[in-house]
């Protein structure tokens, strides 16, 4: 994704300062009380923008309410809990991965991850049987054993159930997401996050997404990075516009998934996002459920 960006504020030739056209929502006035529920920074083994506190600082500095932090090969917990405790302006939310790094799908590492407040388990990412064969790898993980959900895969979702926290489904194949979605509604995890269901690797039918959509526990977390030009397996930004209006806005978690060198910075990338937004034709109302109420909502921040 090295050098890859959005085009700078266009505008429309027909445009004025005096378009008789409705006004658009102000995306800095909506960044306030935005929350990013998908962002990495430093320390990481991949090369980021921004390391923790720069993060926090330039979210702090935009009125943004709170941030995730994922990070694909360690725990994000003890790092949100020092954030917290260096600063209370922006809420920081920690959790762990489920990728080769930690053990795969490892009890022992989930269980001390929600006992040091980990507020999300996400299923496998990069070490994802799914993922691997979308980029060349091999021997991935996969939630499966044989036809069935694998028994230590279900144990972790009633931890996660057991813990009241959230389980996010990765960049597992729609089919393993679909298992996994079941069997954590059937366990009672509270809330489900599928990680941006549009993306060419993770993509989930618009149908199943509509079923899923209906029982009030699943979200669908739309990354701007899937969209994000020239990226792999990158979409339209008009496919995660006609998603949102297929599945619903009450259902979405415009999220960013920034943190590359060579991008725009996470704030700054919530910002595009909302303007991008807003340029799809998206309400005002409809954008502030998207970035701020949806969110609070699935990380019970009141």
């Amino acid at each position: 994704m090295k050098g890859l960006s959005w085009p700078v504020n266009p505008v429309s030739c027909c445009g004025s300062a005096h378009s008789s056209f409705p006004q658009m929502p102000d995306e800095s006035s909506l960044l306030l009380g935005a929350i990013d529920t998908h962002v990495h920074s430093a320390p990481d083994v991949i090369p980021r923008k921004l390391d923790d506190l720069e993060l926090i600082e330039q979210a702090r500095t935009a009125g943004m309410r709170a941030v995730v932090l994922k990070n694909h090969s360690c725990s994000t917990c003890a790092r949100a809990y020092l954030l917290n405790r260096l600063q209370d302006d922006v809420a920081v939310f920690g959790g762990i991965v489920l990728n080769d790094t930690i053990g795969g799908f490892n009890c022992r590492a989930v269980e001390t991850s929600l006992k040091m407040g980990g507020s999300i388990v996400w299923m496998p990412t990069k070490s994802a049987a799914n993922h691997q064969q979308f980029f060349g790898g091999r021997n991935g993980l996969t939630v499966f054993n044989g036809t069935r959900l694998c028994e230590t895969v279900r144990d972790i979702i009633r931890m996660v159930a057991d813990a009241g926290a959230i389980l996010a489904t990765g960049h597992l194949s729609a089919i393993e997401s679909s298992v996994v979605i079941e069997e954590a509604l059937s366990a009672g995890v509270r809330g489900i996050s599928v990680t941006h269901p549009e993306w060419g690797a993770t993509a989930m039918p618009v149908v199943m997404q509509q079923r899923f959509a209906k029982t009030g526990r699943v979200f669908f977390e739309r990354c701007l990075v899937s969209a994000q030009p020239g990226a792999r397996q990158s979409v339209a930004f008009e496919t995660i516009v006609s998603q949102i209006r297929a599945v619903g806005v009450d259902t979405t978690l415009a999220a960013t998934d920034y943190g590359l060198p060579d991008t725009l910075s996470p704030s700054e990338a919530m910002r595009t996002y909302i303007q991008k937004l807003a340029e799809a034709g998206f309400s005002e109302i409809e954008i502030r459920q998207m970035v701020q109420e949806n969110p609070a909502k699935l990380l019970q921040l009141t």
